[in-house]
C-alpha cells in the first residue's frame, strides 16, 4: 500500500491542528468563566469529538488536571467525573441494532402464532379425512 499523497497528508495535518487549537481555547474559556471542566464539557466548546480529546497524548492530560482541581482530595485516585462516551456512529448503531431485534422478535411471534394457526387446520383436516378413509 502506498502513503497517502502530501496534499492529503497536509490536509490531515491542518485538521488537527486546527481541532486542538479549539481545544485549548475551549479549556481556557471553561477556566477562566469557572466553568466545571469535563471532557464533554469542552469537547461541546470546541465542536470535537471526546473521542479525539481522550486519544490525544497533550490535550487529555491536561484536562485531567484541570478537571481534578476542583474537589480533589491529595493522596486519592481521581474519579472520572465522566466514562468516555461513545461515538456517535456507535450510538446510531447501537440503537439500529436495538430496532432491529425489536422487528424481529415482532416477526418471530407472529409468524409463530400463523404456525400454530396452520398446524390446527392441519390437524383439523386430518382428522376429517380419517372419517372418510379408514385406512
Amino acid at each position: 500500500m502506498s502513503p497517502l499523497p502530501e496534499h492529503l497528508q497536509q490536509a490531515t495535518r491542518s485538521r488537527t491542528e486546527k481541532a486542538e487549537k479549539r481545544a485549548r481555547a475551549a479549556l481556557s474559556q471553561l477556566t477562566k468563566a469557572g466553568e466545571s471542566i469535563s471532557f464533554t464539557a469542552v469537547a461541546r466548546k470546541a465542536a470535537v469529538s471526546t473521542d479525539f480529546l481522550y486519544k490525544h497524548l497533550e490535550l487529555r492530560p491536561l484536562i485531567e488536571r484541570h478537571r481534578t482541581k476542583g474537589g480533589h482530595v491529595p493522596g486519592t485516585r481521581p474519579v472520572e467525573a465522566e466514562p468516555p462516551s461513545a461515538s456517535a456512529a456507535v450510538r446510531a448503531l447501537s440503537a439500529r441494532l436495538s430496532q432491529q431485534q425489536q422487528a424481529h422478535r415482532e416477526e418471530i411471534a407472529r409468524l409463530r402464532k400463523a404456525l400454530e394457526i396452520a398446524q390446527g387446520e392441519n390437524l383439523e383436516l386430518r382428522r376429517r379425512l380419517a372419517q372418510f378413509d379408514p385406512s
